[in-house]
């Protein structure tokens, strides 16, 4: 009976000690992974912000390198001049170094590496390493003249094909702290970096005085076998571990994360316990399931809308594309005709004045083309002198389009004129950006409020001493706090949900007006809203030429040219402007005929032809009359200008539609007379139509 009842009670028991025993080892075997994913992602994250830190240091050093302060003669003047203007934007250089391409110090801005001019340079190894590669490096950690640990991100400054210098930035090692604490670490991690020689540049353990020793050989043999690679070492504190190595990619350094190793090989005995709560947890983790998968597939739903809409803007911009691309067609024998109405009107004061009046549609129609094509992206950018009050006024209408039923636009422009230089295009998308984020910013709607005024700069960090014209955009919304502030105008950076903004906006205003030579600047207060400020350099206004000498060319043209073009109306049009100019013009629909034209005769003096026509493009064309007549004037003509990439240098593009004046303008700046060769000096019968036949 005992037996029995032993029999029973083992039978019972061994069930649930094989059941314990399992499922203790399925929750170690668990843990462990949970413990390697983390410490490889913390490794890979904390390897990718050190490397677009370090890359963004070797771009920005590498275009020192590229100063015309280089060229000559080192220009050291020139150079401290530019090193003082990036360093105030590098908080973390503490120096930039000029030296020889034997490693001698020839200049260090502001002071002197160690307190003394001239010597040789501390980190000759990644010196020599830029000689010989050509290429922008980053050094090892090296202890200063005065304490303290550094490194060194170096471009050689390469002069026909010869390496003349080499530009440095001294960096303290200390400014890489801030990316190991960029997040939270369980307890008992760390994160750290090393550089290339195995030294340790910058740890996330608090009040670490390690920096610059070598790490453990245990360490660096592990690196060596390469990543992601787990091993177990004793920390310098003497506590077990375990490590693994994430690449910085571009520089030779490596992210390193350590977890102790009490947390790898995980307390056995939690599984027992795990065990007592299996049913509840079981329930627990059902529950969690469940509210994981429908806040997946939430998200999922969302993802897909955002694919959607991204294909639509896509579409959309193709679609207007093509669009503005038919309407310049369309427009271009328009204007034309309309020119040479005016012009042979005479007196007529009420048909001057309702040629006048079609002129003007006609020219809005073409700004608004123009619009559809930066919206697009198939625009070319040009850099003109702008009215800023009459940019706005000019904008009122699709300012309050954008706003919507939800805001009210308000512009108060001070007495002006305010004239900056800017690609006028990418102003207005600057503006209407900033006036959709503040739009964005008031779910209860509110008054966006546009301003425009005039002040001087006696000097400051991020702007010269001069007049400048700032253009304000005002909202009464949400404002932001600190931290989104102080990462508002980085790419990809939005507080949007994930269908409704990309990030890039405020990021690419930022760069335009960078680009432009001024800045961009935000001001806001949680609760109390926003104000971003585009301020550009102010510019004196151009003189302005009335509309009738600007569409009356003078009839003094000389010499046969080559029209080519698919688009009748618009073929006639750009021929009635060069006949009435003095020109004698052949036409052409296509570049065959244009070809077959070429080869029964060389007396065309330059050839005008379209860009996009059935069959063969007007690339085409240049690059076979090229190949045979090099000298010969040409003009490409495109109411697509992004497009035209195949075409060859040097060749000048008008954009469609045009005036007669800018037709006749551009025609006269081809120099006609550097074209006209005879026959027998370029020794041609034919041009080759490119279809394997042709004879020269």
């Amino acid at each position: 009976m005992r037996r029995s009842i032993s029999l029973l009670v083992i039978s019972g028991l061994l069930p649930i000690v094989a059941l314990g025993g399992a499922f203790g080892v399925i929750t170690l075997r668990a843990e462990r992974q949970e413990v390697r994913q983390g410490a490889d992602v913390t490794a890979r994250f904390t390897a990718a912000l050190a490397s677009s830190k370090l890359v963004d240091g070797m771009q920005a050093v590498n275009m020192i390198a590229q100063s015309p302060a280089f060229d000559g003669s080192l220009d050291i003047e020139r150079l401290r001049t530019l090193a003082n203007r990036l360093r105030a934007g590098e908080h973390a250089w503490r120096t930039l170094s000029v030296a020889d391409s034997a490693g001698n110090r020839i200049l260090d801005i502001p002071t002197p590496v160690g307190g003394r001019p001239g010597g040789p340079v501390v980190d000759r190894r990644s010196l020599d390493l830029a000689v010989r590669t050509g290429q922008p490096v980053v050094g090892n950690v090296v202890a200063g003249p005065r304490g303290g640990y550094a490194f060194a991100i170096r471009a050689p400054v390469v002069r026909s094909g010869q390496i003349r210098y080499v530009i440095s930035a001294v960096v303290a090692a200390d400014t890489l702290g801030p990316l190991l604490r960029f997040r939270a670490l369980p307890r008992g991690w760390r994160a750290a970096i090393v550089d290339g020689a195995g030294n340790l540049v910058a740890t996330s353990a608090p009040g670490s005085n390690v920096v610059g020793h070598a790490l453990s050989s245990v360490g660096l043999r592990s690196r060596a076998q390469g990543q992601p690679q787990f091993y177990e070492f004793q920390r310098h504190d003497g506590t077990s571990a375990i490590g693994t190595w994430a690449p910085i990619v571009g520089t030779g350094w490596s992210a390193h994360v350590s977890a102790p190793a009490a947390a790898y090989s995980g307390p056995a005995t939690q599984a027992l316990a795990l065990l007592v709560c299996v049913a509840a947890a079981c329930l627990v983790l059902l529950a969690i399931l469940i509210n994981l998968l429908a806040t997946e597939l939430k998200q999922n739903r969302e993802r897909e809308a955002a694919e959607v809409q991204r294909h639509r803007m896509e579409a959309l911009g193709r679609l207007t594309g093509g669009v503005a691309h038919d309407f310049n067609n369309l427009l271009t024998p328009i204007l034309g005709g309309l020119d040479i109405i005016r012009r042979r009107i005479g007196g007529d004061t009420l048909a001057l004045r309702h040629v006048d009046s079609a002129i003007a549609s006609a020219e809005r129609a073409r700004s608004l083309v123009s619009r559809l094509l930066s919206f697009s992206r198939r625009q070319t950018l040009s850099a003109t002198h702008i009215d800023v009050g009459t940019m706005l006024q000019d904008l009122r209408e699709l300012l309050v389009q954008a706003i919507g039923e939800i805001g009210e636009v308000e512009i108060d422009v001070a007495s002006g004129p305010y004239v900056v230089i800017a690609d006028r295009n990418q102003l207005e998308l600057a503006i209407l950006n900033l006036a959709i984020n503040a739009r964005d910013a008031m779910p209860d709607g509110g008054k966006v409020r546009i301003s425009a005024g005039q002040f001087t700069v006696d000097g400051a960090d991020d702007l010269k001493a001069g007049n400048y014209v700032s253009i304000a955009v005002s909202d009464q919304g949400v404002g932001m706090d600190e931290t989104t502030l102080r990462h508002a105008v980085d790419p990809f950076f939005t507080t949007k949900a994930i269908d409704q903004g990309t990030g890039l906006g405020l990021s690419m205003v930022h760069g335009f007006a960078a680009q432009s030579g001024g800045v961009l600047r935000l001001e806001s207060v949680l609760g109390s809203g926003t104000t971003a400020v585009i301020i550009l350099p102010e510019v004196e206004a151009p003189r302005q030429t009335s509309p009738t000498d600007a569409s009356a060319p003078t009839p003094n043209g000389t010499g046969t040219i080559l029209l080519v073009d698919d688009q009748p109306s618009v073929r006639a049009a750009a021929a009635t402007m060069l006949k009435e100019a003095g020109y004698s013009v052949v036409e052409a629909a296509s570049v065959d005929e244009a070809l077959e034209k070429l080869g029964k005769t060389f007396d065309f003096d330059a050839i005008v032809t379209d860009y996009v026509m059935p069959g063969r493009s007007g690339a085409e064309l240049i690059r076979l009359v090229r190949d045979n007549r090099p000298n010969m004037p040409i003009l490409l003509v495109t109411g697509y200008a992004d497009a035209a990439r195949d075409i060859p240098a040097g060749v000048p593009k008008l954009s469609k539609p045009y005036r007669s004046v800018e037709l006749i303008s551009q025609i006269a700046q081809l120099g006609l007379e550097a074209g006209r060769r005879t026959e027998a000096e370029i020794g041609i019968g034919t041009i080759s139509s490119g279809k394997g036949g042709g004879s020269r």
